[in-house]
């Protein structure tokens, strides 16, 4: 991991620390452990914070609940399991700070309702779950398609070049292209709909 990315996350973690519990992370924030948690957190924060964010309505109040919750990941990493799921682990710790936020919001009109709040954590998990498993997905598959094949999706998704331009330079017309491009996402996702079937099946 890049030295910036450790000494944002750890930054972020430190400045989140209330007052009294600035000499806790002082003394601390050290060792092998220390990086690993850096390692964790950077690579997984915006997820958590996006996990927050679907739970509650107003971003400000999203962006108040990852700072404690930074804190509170810190605070209970030695029970973490090195070899379990840090972006499991992280959102659950997360979805609890989410419930303790509402009942902190009980003079409000707003009604606080645990069992909301534990369903649309995990619907939101799952969701993740499956995205990440179509990605893995998508990422076999690409390997899987000719070289010409991957350099058009390429060209056509990540390079700032037009399709106009390309075809041109290939001697093809643009309709021929667009052609191409449909049929490769067409057999993209019958491969990862492959494939996701066959993790199902092995599941």
């Amino acid at each position: 991991m890049a030295s910036r990315d450790l000494f944002l996350a750890g930054l972020l973690v430190k400045m989140s620390a209330p007052d009294d519990d600035q000499e806790f992370y002082e003394t601390s924030f050290q060792g092998d452990r220390y990086e690993e948690f850096l390692s964790l957190f950077s690579q997984h924060r915006d997820r958590i914070f996006a996990h927050i964010f679907c739970l509650v309505p107003h971003e400000a109040d999203a962006e108040d609940i990852f700072q404690r919750c930074s804190v509170v990941l810190w605070r209970k990493f030695s029970v973490f399991e090195s070899s379990g799921s840090f972006h499991a682990w992280a959102c659950g710790v997360a979805t609890n700070e989410v419930r303790n936020f509402f009942k902190g919001q009980r003079r409000s009109r707003v009604r606080f309702f645990p069992e909301a709040i534990d369903l649309l954590a995990e619907e939101q998990l799952a969701r993740e779950d499956e995205f990440a498993a179509r990605a893995l997905a998508l990422q076999a598959c690409l390997e899987r398609l000719r070289p010409e094949d991957r350099n058009l999706l390429r060209i056509a998704y990540w390079e700032n070049r037009s399709l106009k331009e390309f075809a041109e330079s290939t001697q093809h017309s643009l309709q021929v292209i667009y052609n191409r491009l449909s049929k490769i996402r067409k057999l993209l996702f019958q491969c990862i709909e492959r494939k996701i079937a066959q993790e199902r099946r092995h599941d």
